[in-house]
């Protein structure tokens, strides 16, 4: 995870969560510990427990999350509009099965395959970054390899 690659709505979405889990979540956790401590012995103690283990993923991806952040890099959409880069949606066709499907170029932390939204650092993602309309490019995946080609810019 060196070169992380963020638009400022990705970034955003980031800094929103890093805040909702310290101060909603944290105080949230804090308060099931009292809870549960108020309860006795602390061994046999199931609510106890889920709260330290919410506990801990809670701070774990607050870590995570600020190390993203760190290690960012901000990065603002091509201008040219016959360029296909982040945050735009393109036709695209892919030749394999004879389809075209609308894509949007996204940051891996916007990512959302179902919705068609693929990052940047994907393997699809690398191949359409850049791209012009009209050319064909080649996808090299793991599943083997496919072309594509961005029709149009929506």
């Amino acid at each position: 995870m060196d070169n992380i690659i963020l638009t400022h709505s990705g970034k955003e979405k980031l800094e929103k969560e890093l805040d909702f889990l310290k101060t909603v979540k944290r105080v949230e956790i804090k308060e099931a510990l009292k809870v549960a401590r108020a309860q006795g012995d602390l061994s046999e103690n199931a609510d106890y427990s889920a709260a330290k283990d919410d506990q801990s993923i809670n701070e774990t991806r607050i870590l995570e999350i600020e190390s993203i952040l760190k290690k960012a890099t901000i990065v603002e959409s091509d201008s040219e509009a016959d360029v296909f880069d982040l945050n735009k949606t393109a036709l695209v066709k892919f030749y394999d099965i004879d389809e075209t499907e609308e894509v949007t170029l996204v940051s891996s932390v916007e990512a959302d395959v179902k919705n068609m939204k693929i990052s940047i650092e994907s393997p699809l993602g690398k191949a359409l970054y850049k791209l012009q309309i009209g050319k064909k490019v080649t996808v090299e995946s793991p599943d083997g390899e496919y072309d594509v080609e961005v029709m149009e810019i929506l």
